[in-house]
């Protein structure tokens, strides 16, 4: 069985250089390829902790807890953010899916040349489920191992919004 887990802290996302390429490994030998769009799932997760952290992204105190399993690797990011009601948005994408025309659109085509929630975006077609803390305080970004890369990335919005899930106190809802 394996089952492994690294912890990494640091703060300041100036400081994330180390770390990063620290991951980047991890995760390549856990997926047994090169799974580029997940790593930049994570980077964007890092990066959203930086920019909303309450402490400014300079002195963000970030954690990264890469658990690596034996069918799946999750990733968690965690930061002191502004709050994010991270039910509100859920049920907001779930509501774009109501209507037939648009979750059959990409997400680009949906939102246009917008950058809202273009962070989401990458993280949702990298991953086979991603959940967000209730309050934002967290990001958990999952996908199975070992990575297939002639497998395409979904893209259309009926099939990466059902991927976001939250945890609220400790259950994915």
């Amino acid at each position: 069985m394996q089952f492994s887990t690294h912890t990494y802290e640091f703060t300041g996302y100036q400081t994330y250089e180390k770390t990063q390429k620290k991951i980047e490994a991890l995760l390549r030998d856990a997926f047994e390829a090169d799974n580029f769009r997940f790593f930049m799932a994570v980077n964007e997760a890092v990066c959203n902790a930086a920019r909303y952290s309450i402490h400014k992204p300079q002195k963000a105190r970030i954690t990264i807890e890469v658990r690596i399993m034996n069918y799946d690797v999750a990733v968690k990011v965690s930061s002191a953010t502004t709050p994010f009601r991270a039910e509100e948005y859920q049920k907001k994408l779930r509501h774009i899916l109501e209507d037939e025309k648009a979750s059959n659109m990409e997400w680009g085509d949906y939102l246009g040349f917008t950058l809202a929630s273009r962070g989401f975006y990458y993280m949702l077609s990298a991953v086979d489920y991603l959940y967000v803390d209730q309050n934002g305080q967290s990001v958990t970004l999952c996908a199975k191992i070992p990575y297939d890369p002639s497998q395409p990335y979904p893209t259309r919005l009926r099939d990466i919004i059902p991927k976001f899930l939250v945890s609220k106190n400790g259950v994915i809802v």
